[in-house]
């Protein structure tokens, strides 16, 4: 029973903080595999539940009257858009903004394509996969 709560909570770290639920999992004493299939889980649960809200997330928290129009986050989102788009959002989702923060980021500006998810679900299984053999390589 320790075991399997010890194995949802990295799925959840993984879903909250992709990048620091790595190193957890491998010190945890999992191999590669079982590295990957854990925080590739939490990595695409908390994905499909931040991307499938997030539009409901985006107007019930960050309503447009309480917004002011030219924040700093504002035009740090809308640079980050502009310059580097769905891609761009995508691959440096879980390594630096984290799963939840780009899922609603995706939603909000590229909700409708139909690559967007598969485009997510492959950087999401690319950085666990790259990482967890990396990690599990160099400890």
């Amino acid at each position: 029973m320790e075991e399997i709560w010890k194995v949802v909570t990295l799925i959840a770290l993984s879903g909250i903080k992709f990048f620091f639920a790595l190193p957890a999992v491998v010190l945890a004493g999992y191999g590669p595999l079982e590295t990957i299939f854990i925080t590739s889980t939490g990595g695409l649960i908390s994905f499909f539940l931040f991307f499938y809200f997030g539009r409901w997330i985006k107007d019930t928290f960050f309503s447009k009257k309480d917004r002011k129009k030219f924040s700093k986050k504002n035009r740090l989102i809308i640079k980050v858009k502009n310059a580097y788009g769905l891609w761009g959002i995508a691959i440096i989702t879980p390594s630096i903004l984290g799963i939840p923060i780009g899922a609603i980021l995706a939603a909000a500006f590229f909700g409708k394509g139909k690559q967007t998810i598969v485009i997510f679900v492959f950087w999401i299984l690319f950085w666990s996969i790259i990482m967890s053999f990396g990690l599990n390589y160099f400890t």
